[in-house]
């Protein structure tokens, strides 16, 4: 595939084939030589324009820059809301999308492993 068309509604598509695809779907379209790395980035831009990024809320039990401490308590909070109000609670999902967006994945493996181990060394 040598280019790529981006419709009005920014969704990529394959280039329309002879057979008439034009037909089915009129909506005016771009065209992006994938051999141009600025095509590239314009590409992504307009797709990553509709994602929304959060993160975890400002806490005022954590002030600086440094979220290491930040990250450990809402991993230990959402495994206490676990454990409190069991596995499939929604409540907890909120702890969980904390401690995703803070907690570097190398820790929280290490950290689940220590669970499992009965070695973790925070208060759960």
């Amino acid at each position: 595939m040598d280019s790529i068309f981006l419709t009005e509604d920014s969704n990529p598509s394959a280039a329309p084939s002879e057979a008439g695809d034009a037909a089915i779907e009129p909506r005016p379209r771009l065209q992006f030589n994938l051999n141009s790395s600025k095509a590239i980035v314009l590409i992504l831009v307009s797709l990553m324009a509709e994602i929304e990024l959060k993160t975890a809320p400002a806490d005022f039990r954590f002030p600086t820059t440094n979220q290491t401490r930040h990250c450990f308590t809402r991993y230990v909070e959402f495994h206490r809301c676990l454990a409190a109000k069991g596995d499939d609670s929604a409540e907890c999902e909120r702890f969980a999308k904390y401690y995703r967006s803070l907690c570097p994945g190398e820790w929280v493996e290490k950290w689940n492993e220590q669970r499992e181990n009965g070695t973790f060394p925070g208060p759960l």
